[in-house]
């Protein structure tokens, strides 16, 4: 799983840390700090949670509590997974 984010701002690398370090989020964190991808894929504002799966389909799309987040991550890692979807 990749994870991007979105800031704005000269220390965008330094934010992007210290809110990994502090949600405990691990695992390759990319930065779209002109919001380039953001835009492809319908982001209006920040924070906005999109889920994509590894053809690039846009698989769940919203600021969703971290239980729905979670949820979504689960369905998304099943469908991939070498059983097929909804194992």
């Amino acid at each position: 799983m990749i994870l991007i984010d979105v800031w704005e701002g000269g220390d965008s690398p330094q934010r992007a840390r210290e809110y990994c370090e502090r949600w405990g989020i691990r695992g390759t964190v990319l930065l779209d700090e002109e919001g380039a991808y953001a835009k492809r894929v319908g982001v209006r504002g920040v924070p906005t949670n999109v889920l994509v799966d590894e053809a690039g389909t846009v698989r769940a799309f919203g600021a969703g509590n971290p239980d729905e987040l979670d949820a979504h991550v689960d369905q998304l890692l099943r469908d991939a997974s070498p059983e097929g979807p909804g194992r």
